[in-house]
């Protein structure tokens, strides 16, 4: 057991002199970054007006026309900012976030290192295959939430075949619920494996750097 315990170190022992030696190399492009931290704050916001506007909280006593605009405009926001990721992708053809057939090989494998099966991770592309499912479902239920968004904005008078697909619109309603509550859930777990495995990915979404360890 000793052996994996030293797999997630604090916070605090990484950042020591010893741990942040080594070569930096470019990993995060700027407009990767531009679309991770703008995305995050309209996510953020999103979030939490949707629940407001799901079951408003009373003894928050907030004007629910400032809290549908700041919903609306931050969704616009956030439609913007996946625009850029997927333009950077098609003129950089990086497809980092699709997920491929050795992604589900690998996947197994860093399920079990995560419960400390492994004293190792699986060999993984720029992001590992836990990341890859996870940022990809991001982006295709943001842009199906938007969807339904605007179907349920409109209450029928545009995109009335959405309306009829999905059955009305307590069931469409409950559909992007579902959703939010997925983004609750695994917004949190990106955040703790980011702080506990390797801050360098961190870094790299701020400066566009990632530290690579000297060689052994």
């Amino acid at each position: 057991m000793k052996r994996y315990t030293r797999l997630r170190q604090p916070t605090i022992k990484q950042l020591k002199k010893g741990n942040v030696r080594g070569q930096f190399i470019p990993f995060q492009p700027i407009l990767v970054r531009v679309f991770h931290w703008g995305f995050a704050l309209s996510l953020t916001v999103i979030l939490l007006t949707g629940l407001e506007l799901h079951h408003p909280a009373n003894f928050l006593a907030l004007n629910f026309g400032k809290v549908l605009m700041a919903h609306i405009v931050f969704s616009w926001f956030g439609l913007g900012f996946v625009a850029i990721r997927i333009a950077d992708a098609i003129v950089r053809r990086d497809d980092s976030l699709i997920p491929k057939i050795d992604d589900l090989k690998t996947f197994p494998k860093l399920i079990a290192y995560y419960i400390f099966l492994r004293s190792s991770p699986p060999p993984s592309r720029k992001y590992n295959s836990g990341q890859v499912f996870i940022y990809f479902s991001w982006i295709l239920l943001f842009l199906v939430a938007s969807l339904l968004g605007l179907t349920s904005y409109w209450q029928g008078k545009h995109l009335i075949g959405v309306w009829r697909l999905v059955g009305g619109f307590q069931v469409l309603r409950w559909i992007k619920f579902t959703i939010s509550i997925y983004f609750l859930a695994t917004i949190p777990l990106h955040l703790y494996l980011l702080l506990t495995e390797d801050l360098s990915h961190l870094q790299a979404m701020i400066t566009g750097y990632e530290r690579k360890p000297p060689p052994n």
